[in-house]
């Protein structure tokens, strides 16, 4: 199978979907007690990936040291409101903590108003921090507030930058109700990327048969706070 081709698998081991999943906590409201929570969630369902705020990112990688998991980091999350040099910044300052995976959030605004060379500029630079390092990094384009026409644009231009994925959502866009994904964006963004691009789908993604529908629709990974909750679906769950 390519890279990215997309997966028909009809079922999985709680093992094979937790390795799609970036386990999530993005809300503002973070404790320490909630991180620690978090990073002992990814121990006990072997998680691969967990992603959090810049501000965590280096507590969070060395809890994580030694072991199999690593941390992704959002970066001008969740707006995208920082300009590109300052984005890029802040790319190079999770790297530096620990971030094994970067996902950033697009110029919004930029995108808008069909102001194509800075959405560029804004992925463009930030890859070239990233791929330096040797990490993958995923444009978060928000498609609650694209039109058709825009999605597909910002997914052109993602892969001209050379971003290793284009993900729908932050979770927050919309008071975090319509900013779930849908599996019309992932097929839309699969079909624009190809086989060359990962698709992430993200968002209020809270059950089993929705992250596999995602799944057959062309994501290679799930974004989502409900983690453990999509695993209980798969046949060999074994928790409460």
């Amino acid at each position: 199978m390519n890279k990215y081709e997309t997966i028909t698998q009809e079922t999985f081991t709680m093992n094979e979907l937790a390795a799609m999943i970036d386990h999530s906590l993005l809300t503002p409201f973070v404790s320490q007690e909630d991180i620690d929570i978090f990073l002992q969630e990814i121990f006990d369902y072997n998680f691969k990936v967990g992603c959090v705020n810049n501000v965590y990112t280096e507590y969070c990688a060395n809890k994580l040291a030694g072991t199999d998991a690593m941390i992704a980091t959002t970066v001008a999350f969740p707006f995208g409101v920082l300009a590109p040099d300052t984005k890029a910044a802040e790319v190079e300052s999770s790297i530096k903590k620990g971030a094994g995976a970067i996902d950033i959030v697009c110029n919004i605004g930029a995108i808008k108003s069909a102001e194509w060379e800075q959405v560029y500029r804004d992925m463009a630079g930030c890859v070239e921090v990233a791929h330096k390092y040797g990490i993958s990094i995923k444009a978060i384009i928000e498609t609650c507030y694209l039109t058709l026409e825009e999605k597909i644009k910002t997914c052109a231009i993602a892969k001209k930058a050379d971003m290793d994925y284009v993900k729908t959502s932050t979770g927050f866009g919309t008071g975090g109700i319509t900013s779930i994904a849908t599996i019309g964006d992932v097929k839309l963004m699969k079909r624009v990327v190809g086989m060359d691009m990962g698709v992430k789908a993200s968002g209020p993604i809270t059950d089993y048969d929705t992250a596999v529908a995602f799944i057959h629709a062309g994501a290679h990974r799930i974004g989502s706070r409900k983690g453990i909750e999509l695993l209980k679906g798969c046949s060999d769950y074994c928790g409460d």
